[in-house]
């Protein structure tokens, strides 16, 4: 067991993950009680680009962004490496500058990434390819202090089974933990946790949690994301600070997150690029 995983199981109960992305909200969680924060990929696009989650992001800047971030407090800091930024070799670099970062592990996901050519729906690489490109991110990190946690999901349509042979398949590559996302009925959870016993960490994305406190431990749920409300937040808070700074007071109706990022994100140029491309409609 490494030492990454010995730092999870040590855990009483879970840890709510603090969503930051920059040292004073990284900072400020701390002061707070927090142990554990999280980089999120669509709020690194967000904050650093000013652009929707698309893969535009570098890793080279993602990496920046931790390097900042992790370095300002004692904060435990994941960082959602996505698929890694590109083939297995593209992930061990990756691997390699967020752990020189300071960051405390990364999840690698199995979607195919970045949006190909006409896909409309979530796809996944293959088993094999993910199991490789674990693999070479294991044998990227230098020390077994930096956490590696695969993460899946459960596409549209799939039976929670195919989800559950993927876990095990992942685990018994040596991850030091498996990241579900939108998985939080407990009868799938019960059918993963039967495919691995490794620490779990769950992201909610804000969806109400029915999981009770005997569930968390019987399921070694470790960490839990409830989404980035800490962004979105400040958002909305900047919009009405500079409106009463140019002499306006905003409405209500102005006032919402996914109204402003919309806007501010350019999501409309964004949305025709995608149908005008890459032939993405819908």
């Amino acid at each position: 067991m490494t030492a990454f995983s010995n730092l999870l199981n040590e855990t009483q109960s879970y840890e709510i993950l603090a969503s930051v992305h920059y040292p004073i909200a990284a900072r400020m969680a701390v002061d707070l009680g927090f142990k554990y924060g999280m980089v999120g990929g669509s709020v690194a696009s967000l904050s650093m680009l000013g652009t929707p989650d698309l893969m535009l992001l570098t890793s080279t800047e993602l990496c920046d962004l931790v390097k900042r971030t992790s370095q300002s407090s004692s904060l435990k800091i994941i960082v959602d490496g996505d698929a890694g930024y590109g083939n297995a070799l593209n992930t061990m670099r990756t691997v390699v500058e967020l752990e020189m970062a300071g960051a405390t592990a990364v999840t690698i996901e199995d979607t195919n990434l970045p949006i190909a050519y006409r896909q409309t729906k979530t796809k996944l690489i293959s088993q094999q390819e993910q199991i490789d490109k674990l693999s070479a991110a294991l044998d990227a990190r230098r020390s077994d202090s930096f956490g590696i946690i695969a993460r899946t999901q459960i596409v549209s349509g799939e039976d929670i089974g195919a989800v559950a042979e993927r876990v095990f398949q992942y685990s018994e590559v040596g991850v030091d933990g498996i990241c579900l996302a939108g998985v939080n009925d407990p009868e799938q959870l019960e059918l993963i946790s039967k495919a691995s016993s490794k620490p779990k960490m769950l992201i909610n994305y804000g969806r109400k949690n029915t999981l009770t406190e005997e569930m968390y431990a019987r399921f070694n749920i470790k960490l839990l994301l409830n989404g980035h409300s800490p962004f979105e937040s400040s958002i909305v808070a900047t919009y009405h600070a500079l409106s009463e700074l140019s002499g306006r007071t905003p409405s209500d109706n102005e006032l919402h997150y996914k109204s402003l990022i919309g806007r501010y994100t350019e999501e409309r140029w964004f949305d025709s690029s995608l149908k005008r491309y890459l032939r993405i409609f819908g």
